[in-house]
């Protein structure tokens, strides 16, 4: 753990930052395994990227809440969502699908940033599903990679919709 500054220990412990400063290191903490996922996306073992997307999959659950609070049209969708986040990488990869990214079972989607905002936990979910099923190839690992592309492509999206 980082050695904390008279300044930055102020900061963070004063009533008004706390949750923030707590919110910018789960941010900071996907973006980071995030990138390390693309560091290595081409040469890790599926084991460890299935891990390491559950891992990804897990620090969404931590965000979403966080991003409810200020898109509150959001709450339902992404409610049910995180509802099924235990299970989501345990699922098929037609399954995972159909039923989340296509939202099969997920009410409607009420405005863009919710759906981007659910796609931090389904495309991490779908990457551990890819990583856990399916044979070690070219191929799976282009399917990996485009799921983290999308990742990333709508955590910048969303963390500047939730104000960091």
């Amino acid at each position: 753990m980082k050695k904390l500054t008279a300044l930055s220990a102020a900061a963070l412990f004063s009533a008004g930052s706390f949750g923030h400063a707590h919110d910018t290191h789960n941010w900071d903490a996907y973006q980071a395994l995030a990138d390390d996922i693309n560091n290595t996306v081409a040469t890790a073992p599926l084991k460890d990227l299935a891990k390491k997307s559950e891992k990804l999959t897990k620090l969404s659950t931590m965000l979403l809440p966080a991003f409810m609070k200020k898109h509150e049209i959001c709450t339902d969708y992404l409610k049910a969502a995180l509802a099924a986040a235990d299970s989501m990488t345990s699922l098929s990869l037609d399954d995972i699908e159909k039923d989340y990214h296509a939202d099969g079972k997920l009410p409607p989607v009420k405005s863009a940033s919710c759906y981007h905002a659910k796609d931090l936990l389904v495309h991490p979910a779908t990457m551990a599903v890819i990583a856990k099923t399916k044979a070690d190839s070219r191929e799976t690992r282009e399917q990996i990679e485009h799921e983290l592309e999308e990742v990333l492509e709508h955590f910048s999206q969303v963390k500047v919709a939730a104000g960091l």
